[in-house]
């Protein structure tokens, strides 16, 4: 009968052990790292938002009808910040994603949406998307979301890309970016739209740079970006924002940098 017993307690212990590692497997079964996930930043680049949209250029993100941001985020702003995120993107599930833009109502505090966007986003690739004036329009190149695809610059470089996001452009103008620096143009003829890809510049920390946007074959400066300092290792995008009709008032043309890494 001992023996009996003994068995019994073995075979209750052996169950007890194995139930737990089926829970434990089970645990480790419903984690996700950062590796499965897609990542979006998102970039409030539209000076004339109010008269586009007849609505306050305060604005929330939603993403499949959850709202993302905390404050709202209004001209010049951006969600997330690298301060609050990871690098400055905010993590959501790889396929097909529904991204709403909406501004407060007077029912509820985002009862008025102002457009929605579809897309397919990649396991493993960040996103930035870019809020212009014709963020409406149909066409994809005007929505400016774009992939962030880019690898980390070696040590003694940094990497930067350049985005025209300027409205109200004159119709079929271009714009190229000159560095004081390297004394040459680093971007050249970039169409209003228009994206650049990510060029690995060599870093020095005891040298900052003057960035101007002219036309292509002028020395006229549109707009200056004084005394800018890129880090060792850094990703920047360069955007060219704002009203191209004039260089005064806080929604005026101006070049701007953002920081992914």
């Amino acid at each position: 009968m001992k023996k009996i017993l003994s068995y019994t307690a073995l075979l209750a212990a052996g169950m007890m052990t194995i139930i737990a590692c089926e829970k434990q497997a089970d645990k480790t079964a419903t984690f996700t790292s950062a590796s499965d996930m897609a990542f979006v930043n998102v970039i409030h680049a539209s000076p004339n938002f109010r008269q586009v949209f007849n609505a306050p250029d305060s604005i929330n993100v939603f993403i499949n009808n959850n709202k993302v941001n905390g404050a709202l985020i209004t001209y010049g702003g951006t969600f997330p910040t690298p301060a609050t995120s990871l690098s400055g993107y905010i993590a959501l599930a790889p396929g097909l994603q529904n991204i709403k833009l909406t501004v407060a109502g007077r029912v509820t505090p985002d009862s008025i949406p102002l457009t929605t966007l579809s897309k397919i986003f990649s396991k493993g690739q960040k996103y930035s998307l870019i809020i212009t004036d014709a963020i409406q329009n149909a066409r994809d190149s005007s929505k400016i979301l774009l992939p962030d695809v880019y690898t980390k610059p070696n040590p003694g470089s940094y990497s930067l890309r350049f985005v025209n996001a300027v409205s109200t452009d004159t119709a079929g103008t271009l714009v190229s970016v000159f560095s004081t620096r390297r004394n040459a143009h680093i971007f050249n003829s970039i169409a209003q739209g228009g994206v650049a890809n990510f060029q690995s510049f060599p870093y020095n920390i005891q040298l900052n740079d003057t960035l101007y946007i002219r036309r292509p074959g002028s020395t006229y400066n549109l707009d200056t970006l004084n005394n800018v300092s890129f880090s060792n290792q850094r990703v920047y995008t360069l955007i060219y924002r704002g009203d191209g009709r004039t260089n005064v008032g806080t929604k005026a043309r101006a070049l701007v940098t953002y920081l992914h890494e």
